[in-house]
């Protein structure tokens, strides 16, 4: 999962990552922000998992679910409509690269220890 971290023009921090992973990018860019309380409480409770203190946790921001658990992090669109556990019909596709995306733990902690740094860095 490669990604690169940018300002945009009105000085907003901008999170790009790689295919498949677009939605963790879009996350990071309008969930998180620069808001360093959240990305505190998110590298804690990434620990957490890291370290099986805890099994799962869920975070509903405005556009965005945000499902973690001990093994991997999934990044959800609420304009899918799923439902945390909803089954999509058998031979079902739909178009969700930018509205869904997931990675293992550690590599979600590390991107987002770097989004961390980046913020401070500005």
């Amino acid at each position: 999962m490669d990604y690169d971290f940018t300002f945009d023009e009105y000085d907003k921090p901008v999170a790009e990552f790689s295919m498949g992973h677009e939605a963790i990018g879009t996350w990071f860019t309008d969930e998180l922000g620069k808001n360093l309380q959240r990305i505190d409480e998110i590298i804690d409770i990434l620990d957490q998992l890291v370290n099986r203190r805890i099994q799962q946790r869920q975070f509903e921001g405005t556009e965005y679910r945000l499902r973690m658990n001990q093994e991997d992090v999934e990044v959800i669109a609420m304009s899918l409509g799923l439902e945390v556990d909803e089954e999509l019909p058998e031979d079902t596709h739909l178009y969700d690269e930018e509205s869904f995306a997931e990675c293992g733990l550690e590599d979600f902690q590390q991107a987002l220890i770097s989004w961390q740094e980046f913020i401070l860095s500005a």
